[in-house]
């Protein structure tokens, strides 16, 4: 990927929320904490990590739906990090957002029809009632709706249909960048396949770019073309993803990867699963050094002292470990 043009730069990306603890003293939750990486054109970037390791808080603050705390963000090699609401407003149509829940993110009071019109509203892209209701029954028919319904409301949908008109919506604008934010959890196992196959052919019939934000590891292996792997706030690793499965280099990315489910009985009988103890600490009060020392199997004095690095070790493979690659050679 690297002789791609870059889409996506994020630098140093911090964004942290202020809250009052019982006494009403001010700290911080440091929900991404100095994040940097790059996405390509035409590439899906995926994003895993625990409950809480900060994966939808940075897809929202790369679209400045949060303000960033520190950090820069550039879109096509556009500074946008500190853009006002008038100037960002072209770049809200290039860059676009699938929500994990489809059930809550729709407006139970607006039609399909609404719903996917209100973005071609906003951004002035239909000059005629009928282009508008046009382009709304080319793009239900593009994600797989029945252009006849229209003039139903969400709640007459089921799951699947329901993202389907978030990705109507989403795709709508014309966008270049799509964050699809968990956009199968929510949906049954059959539905799924079907969504990301309708994400797969938008990005190609579109030429669109995906951060893809996921728990399920085996469909970040599907659909992604490199892995960044979070933990506590912190992008502890980032390959193509093949790599990441065969070899990771970080304690937290080899975890992760033996809690995959296994299908086969006794191939899962053989696997060394790594069980990580204790539980992820709180973003308000992270640990010094190494965030993940605390429930790291390999931890070292220097792991307390010294925070490690995105360091690449290799044809872009990015970790963040004062071992990394070393692992096997200090657990004899």
């Amino acid at each position: 990927m690297t002789n791609k043009k870059i889409l996506i730069e994020v630098r140093n990306l911090k964004q942290y929320f202020s809250i009052n603890n019982h006494l009403g003293e001010k700290s911080f939750v440091k929900a991404v904490d100095d994040v940097t990486f790059n996405i390509y054109k035409g590439e899906t970037v995926g994003l895993v990590g625990e409950s809480g390791s900060g994966k939808t808080t940075l897809g929202r603050s790369i679209l400045r739906i949060y303000e960033p705390t520190s950090g820069q963000i550039k879109f096509d090699g556009v500074d946008i990090t500190n853009f006002n609401r008038k100037k960002l407003l072209p770049y809200r149509k290039k860059m676009q957002y699938i929500f994990q829940d489809p059930y809550a993110s729709l407006n139970p009071r607006m039609t399909v029809s609404d719903i996917i019109g209100e973005p071609i509203d906003i951004h002035n892209l239909a000059s005629s009632k009928k282009e508008r209701a046009d382009k709304i029954r080319e793009l239900m028919s593009l994600v797989g709706l029945n252009t006849e319904h229209a003039s139903r409301y969400a709640h007459e949908f089921s799951g699947g249909q329901r993202q389907r008109i978030g990705i109507a919506r989403a795709i709508a604008v014309e966008p270049e960048f799509i964050v699809c934010d968990e956009p199968v959890s929510a949906l049954d196992v059959s539905i799924r396949a079907q969504i990301i196959n309708t994400l797969e052919e938008m990005q190609d019939r579109l030429k669109l770019t995906y951060l893809f934000i996921s728990h399920d590891l085996g469909v970040v292996r599907h659909t992604c073309d490199r892995v960044g792997v979070m933990y506590l706030g912190h992008l502890v690793e980032l390959v193509e993803t093949e790599e990441l499965y065969k070899n990771p280099l970080h304690p937290y990315t080899q975890a992760l990867l033996t809690a995959i489910p296994e299908p086969d009985p006794d191939s899962a009988k053989k696997r060394n699963r790594i069980i990580l103890s204790g539980e992820i600490p709180s973003p308000v009060n992270p640990p010094s050094g190494c965030t993940f020392r605390t429930r790291c199997p390999y931890a070292k004095d220097i792991c307390a002292k010294k925070e490690p690095h995105l360091t690449d070790y290799g044809n872009g493979h990015f970790a963040s470990c004062h071992f990394a690659g070393k692992l096997k050679e200090i657990s004899k």
